[in-house]
């Protein structure tokens, strides 16, 4: 039987994928979305309006490519709203995000019904970490492992924690297992992957943190590169950021999500810091780390945005050295203490905002890109090359891709050093393979 995928979101719905195509190894021959199959499985996201709007664009293609086949709709999405999905002819089965991970039992009763199957429990206190062994990351060159899920801190804007439950943390045993099972399976890169990674092991018993964590693997795995993802700004130790600086195997890279630079939005918000918490931390990782690569999210038109309050995140943004931003408009996510909140900023003011922010962005990341002409970086070279040029596809330990000159020689999977030559005119880096 032939199924095919798609995921949208974070990460960590990247992983559950994977989590679920390992399940389905036998018996089914996992396919692209783009082919006509058995089955369809899309893995939804309902962190903004736009998320929901793709998801549910997505089954619609799904049911247009082959009218027979039996689609299921999975997620954070159906776990939020499953009656959107009752009212699209062609859905077959709703799947939680708990269920979602038992696809295989599912798939073994779904039929193709005149209306949809819904299997969506409510969230619980008792919740634990789902330890199931994954082996691959299908048609990825870099291993993405979830070592954390849902999230304990309700900001206010967040439909995260009312879809993936309460904060949970994976042993640290099984941490381990998994990366070496990446390692045998030839990865060179795991990205450590978290809803709220930077809480990881406060409820385990005994406690550890993220960077004890990062130690273990450094010291029992033969892993040549970890990659810490998405981490919030108060979970950044002292004791994190030389972990980064010392250690040659962590990629000097860090995604610390701002949403805001003003003090009575982050407030409003419910964040756990203020904007001069928040500076003073980026700069002294800048100070301690100077070549790494630092990304942020920011959201524009929480209600109560007022023009100053804008400004105050732009100036903050231009003075911080980002190398890259993703831009967020805000979406009212019912359920979250946002949805009730007044003064709307208006859906023109919020395009015209973030039109600006992602012009900065997009500066800043040239900027950076700029200052690594000429000079050697530690780049993956990825699985498939660029379709455009026919040119290797690589990616640097601080976050830069880069398309990379060769001669037809086998390094796809490899951990090489490339040279920079120059930014073409589609802002590509282009480097080429530094002679010994």
């Amino acid at each position: 039987m032939k199924i095919a995928f798609s995921t949208l979101g974070c990460k960590i719905n990247q992983y559950d994928s994977a989590l679920m195509k390992e399940s389905l190894r036998e018996g089914f021959q996992v396919v692209s979305f783009d082919d006509i199959a058995d089955v369809y499985v899309i893995n939804t996201c309902t962190v903004t309006a736009k998320s929901d709007y793709q998801s549910r664009q997505l089954v619609r293609r799904a049911i247009n490519k082959n009218e027979k086949a039996k689609i299921i709709v999975a997620g954070c999405y159906p776990q939020s709203n499953p009656d959107v999905f009752m009212s699209i002819k062609g859905v077959d089965l709703i799947l939680g995000n708990q269920e979602k991970l038992e696809l295989k039992k599912y798939l073994q009763i779904i039929e193709k019904e005149s209306a949809p199957k819904i299997y969506v429990d409510k969230l619980n206190s008792d919740e634990t970490f789902v330890h199931s062994d994954i082996k691959t990351f299908p048609n990825r060159t870099r291993a993405v492992l979830k070592v954390h899920d849902g999230c304990s801190s309700y900001c206010a804007f967040c439909i995260v924690p009312y879809v993936r439950g309460k904060a949970r943390s994976a042993r640290p045993e099984w941490v381990i297992a998994q990366i070496i099972n990446f390692v045998d399976s030839g990865y060179k890169e795991v990205v450590l992957s978290g809803v709220n990674l930077g809480s990881y092991g406060i409820d385990l018993t005994p406690q550890m943190s993220l960077s004890s964590l990062v130690k273990e693997i450094l010291e029992v795995t033969e892993i040549q590169r970890i990659r810490i993802s998405s981490i919030e700004p108060e979970d950044v130790t002292d004791e994190l950021i030389d972990l980064v600086a010392s250690e040659h195997r962590i990629c000097k890279h860090l995604h610390l999500p701002l949403q805001s630079g003003d003090d009575t939005i982050l407030s409003k918000m419910k964040r756990k810091y203020d904007s001069a918490y928040f500076k003073n931390l980026v700069l002294k990782i800048k100070d301690r780390i100077p070549d790494i690569g630092l990304g942020t999210d920011i959201i524009v038109g929480l209600p109560g945005e007022d023009d100053t309050a804008y400004e105050n995140s732009v100036r903050m943004i231009e003075e911080l050295p980002f190398t890259y931003l993703h831009v967020f408009t805000y979406s009212k996510r019912r359920g979250t203490e946002a949805f009730n909140f007044k003064d709307q900023v208006s859906e023109q003011v919020k395009k015209e905002r973030s039109r600006k922010l992602i012009e900065i962005g997009k500066r800043k990341t040239t900027a950076f890109k700029e200052g690594y002409i000429n000079k050697v970086l530690d780049t993956l070279i990825e699985g498939e090359r660029d379709k455009k040029t026919g040119m290797l596809k690589g990616i640097t330990g601080n976050y830069l891709r880069v398309l990379i000159k060769d001669e037809g020689m086998d390094f796809k999977n490899r951990i090489i050093f490339i040279r920079i030559v120059k930014i073409d005119n589609a802002g590509q880096l282009i480097g080429e393979i530094k002679e010994n």
